[in-house]
């Protein structure tokens, strides 16, 4: 058995050790080489793909405190027309210039440094001899506010007070320069005051008591967040010698009161004139004073008798011509609206259209634009678009007595609003407006042909890295326009020409708040759009960084204002931000269906309405 045993192992031993088929070397040289590329491959992208942590350590959260830095702060230069080749401006410092577009100098009208108070607004006379600073501001509404106002002498660094006769040392509702000279009018106690000229002594143009709850030239609660949706409601004349303003009646409007909670132990509590369901609304009456000469003082009177009453509204008011006006009444309901114009020489007024609609009419602020000779005027109105609904468009209409067989001729059509008229170039035979057709969330400049095809043209398409939300502000005779980006990027401030619109001067392009964001965690803005009852509610969602990995709260914010829209582009940097980046929060914005930039077709109330209410 032990011989046996050992002659099988021989056996087994030479087996193996006998000579077999040669090894593939370069075969599997080659495998080896391909395994090694394809592992490198994988790690690299492993780190390609895989988040700094040194660089997430080194970008921190955006928090309150940074808030409350000047360079997290949007600077607004405040940009205005002097004339059509000049413009004002306000520095980051605070200083005041003004700067040439014909030879592109900047010259200093008020160095803040000489300065012993803090001004937070400024305006220059259109002589370019004063400069209008407010201090002190107390803020009343969203947009209003009191203040001490001073006037800056540019020749001589003169600081005079601005104050009514019976006061020193006054806090003023509201002031302004008038168009021209050095003319200037301010509200006090709710009654207006004119100075023909900075050494003139004020002239009070309205009496009222201040009991009365009555404010004349400027806006109550209910016309500054609702209505006209702008703190002053007063008007120069083109030529300085008029002022229409609207004379606003609270005596029987109940008061609300409203606790304010502005970091004290106890909350202090505000009364205002705020109205509700079935209570009374602010009459309202417009008035046109002349200024050169004896004061002489007209009510616009409207041509129909449901206007006179107490429940309508004044939307819109501008000037035509130095002598005739353009108002827009409204009915309570804000579904019927009469387009007038007014003789300021003898407070007549004609209706020139008028647009009855199912809903509440959402662009009752949109002010028209009207040829020199008064004859036309182009203004925006629902167009039908098929069975897509009706959409916002451009509509030239005659100024001569509303006839209701000439229907209105459109100049725009499209699955798109515009959303304001900018100008009107009659030497070049074009409009400029703002409209959505690019996207609904963004806001671009467009122009089109009065005449032949209406041929369309995108201004801002492409102009500026970084921006697609603008709105414009074109000189007086439309040869330049100062164009402000709202976002996605960094907001700029850009003034072009409107002939070559490539060719353009940055006036503020907000650099310090640029480079105080690079070291700062973001979060990501998404765009999405769900079908919901027949029709499409978009969202604006920001989103902590790397949100995929984790799961994060949802905040959703709705705007409940109608016509409001809070799905946009624009560039935003506040608390919601804070909230995102610091505690991982997800934000959704949605826009209801009362949302502006789709049409009128989801704008309907009713059924929807209902559904939404109760889900």
């Amino acid at each position: 058995m032990i011989a046996t045993t050992q002659q099988n192992m021989t056996t087994e031993l030479d087996l193996g050790s006998s000579d077999g088929p040669p090894r593939n070397w370069k075969g599997i040289g080659i495998a080896m080489v391909v395994i090694l590329a394809v592992m490198s491959l994988v790690i690299l992208s492993v780190i390609i793909l895989t988040p700094d942590e040194s660089l997430l350590l080194r970008h921190s959260h955006v928090t309150m405190d940074d808030l409350e830095s000047n360079k997290f702060k949007v600077h607004d230069p405040c940009v205005s027309w002097l004339n059509e080749n000049e413009v004002a401006l306000r520095t980051r410092e605070g200083h005041v210039l003004t700067f040439s577009l014909t030879n592109n100098l900047t010259t200093t009208l008020l160095d803040n440094s000489s300065l012993d108070l803090t001004a937070t607004t400024f305006q220059v006379s259109a002589d370019k001899m004063f400069v209008l600073l407010a201090y002190n501001i107390q803020p009343v509404f969203s947009q209003s506010f009191t203040a001490s106002y001073a006037i800056y002498n540019v020749a001589n660094g003169d600081l005079l007070e601005l104050n009514p006769p019976e006061r020193e040392k006054a806090e003023l509702q509201y002031a302004s320069w008038g168009p021209q000279g050095n003319q200037l009018a301010f509200v006090f106690d709710g009654n207006i005051y004119y100075k023909p000229n900075v050494s003139s002594k004020p002239l009070r143009l309205t009496s009222t008591d201040k009991q009365q709850s009555i404010v004349n030239g400027l806006s109550d609660w209910t016309y500054e967040e609702e209505v006209l949706l702008t703190y002053p409601a007063n008007w120069w004349s083109v030529d300085g010698a008029r002022l229409a303003y609207l004379s606003i009646n609270n005596s029987a409007t109940p008061l609300m009161e409203i606790p304010h909670f502005i970091g004290g132990l106890y909350p202090s509590n505000v009364l205002y004139h705020y109205p509700k369901a079935g209570s009374s609304i602010p009459s309202v009456s417009l008035f046109v004073v002349n200024l050169y000469g004896p004061a002489h003082t007209l009510e616009m009177m409207p041509p129909l008798d449901s206007l006179r009453a107490r429940d309508s509204y004044i939307s819109m008011v501008t000037w035509i011509s130095s002598t005739r006006l353009a108002v827009r009444w409204l009915n309570r309901a804000q579904n019927q609206s009469v387009l007038c114009v007014c003789e300021a020489t003898t407070g007549a007024c004609s209706e020139k259209h008028k647009l009855v609609m199912d809903i509440m009419q959402n662009q009752r602020q949109d002010v028209p634009l009207f040829t020199s000779d008064g004859s036309l005027f182009y203004t925006v109105l629902p167009a039908k678009q098929g069975a897509r609904g009706e959409f916002h468009h451009i509509a030239g209409l005659t100024a001569q007595t509303a006839i209701p067989s000439v229907p209105p001729r459109f100049l725009t059509s499209g699955s798109w609003d515009v959303s304001s008229l900018c100008a009107l170039d009659e030497k070049s035979g074009k409009i400029y407006f703002l409209s959505t057709e690019e996207s609904r969330q963004s806001r671009h400049l467009y122009s089109v042909d009065l005449y032949g095809v209406f041929q369309r043209h995108c201004i801002t398409c492409n102009l500026i890295d970084g921006c697609s939300l603008f709105k414009a502000l074109f000189s007086p005779n439309q040869t330049h326009f100062i164009l402000y980006c709202l976002g996605p990027g960094i907001p700029k401030v850009t003034v072009h020409n409107t002939k070559d619109p490539s060719r353009y001067v940055i006036l503020e392009e907000n650099s310090p708040l640029s480079r105080a964001l690079e070291d700062k965690r973001l979060p990501e803005t998404l765009f999405r759009t769900l079908s919901a009852e027949n029709h499409d509610l978009h969202l604006k969602l920001s989103l902590p960084q790397n949100y995929e990995s984790n799961l994060h709260p949802l905040l959703v914010i709705v705007d409940g204002l109608p016509g409001s829209q809070s799905v946009t582009e624009e560039f935003a940097l506040g608390w919601p931000q804070v909230l995102c980046s610091t505690q991982g929060v997800a934000l959704a914005w949605v826009d209801g269906r009362s949302g502006v930039g789709r049409g009128q077709k989801t704008s309907a109330l009713g059924s929807t309405e209902t559904w939404r209410a109760e889900s």
